[in-house]
């Protein structure tokens, strides 16, 4: 990934079929902890949204630095992952979690949405849905680093 124009965000090459085996993967490589193939799911200048508090991580660059920190700091607390749906279209996927998470030695249940987006044959992005906790934990030192959401996202526009 390289830090270059979101300018290049493509309309998906991909079936529905497609975008929901490579959201699948992508969920599989977080909860396994494999980086390297992770960011290759990813295309090069990818937009992540979280909802609350409504604003962005932008780029290769930002989104490799965040998920060396998730991956670190906030997947050691998932006990368990539950996807509860699953809904594909060719330019989208949408999953609904249930996440079960040891913080300070007691289980927490969140829900999780995500919409995740393509572009060209890889994931442009995703727009993160729940509570405020979650969105915390997730994001961890990453919150500094959000930036505005200035209207509709590169993908709103399809």
């Amino acid at each position: 990934m390289s830090n270059g124009s979101i300018g290049d965000m493509k309309p998906s090459t991909m079936t529905a079929d497609e975008m929901a085996a490579i959201t699948r993967l992508h969920a599989e490589l977080e909860q396994n902890g494999e980086y390297d193939p992770l960011l290759e799911t990813l295309v090069d200048e990818p937009i992540f949204e979280f909802h609350p508090p409504g604003g962005q991580l932008i780029g290769g660059d930002t989104l490799r630095r965040y998920y060396t920190a998730f991956l670190r700091d906030f997947m050691p607390l998932v006990e368990e992952t539950i996807l509860i749906g699953e809904w594909a279209s060719s330019v989208a996927c949408v999953h609904e979690y249930q996440l079960r998470l040891r913080i300070d030695g007691e289980l927490e249940n969140h829900q999780l949405m995500g919409s995740i987006y393509g572009s060209g044959d890889r994931i442009g992005g995703e727009r993160l849905y729940g509570s405020a906790k979650l969105m915390d934990l997730m994001l961890g030192e990453f919150k500094s680093e959000l930036v505005a959401i200035d209207g509709p996202t590169r993908w709103a526009l399809e």
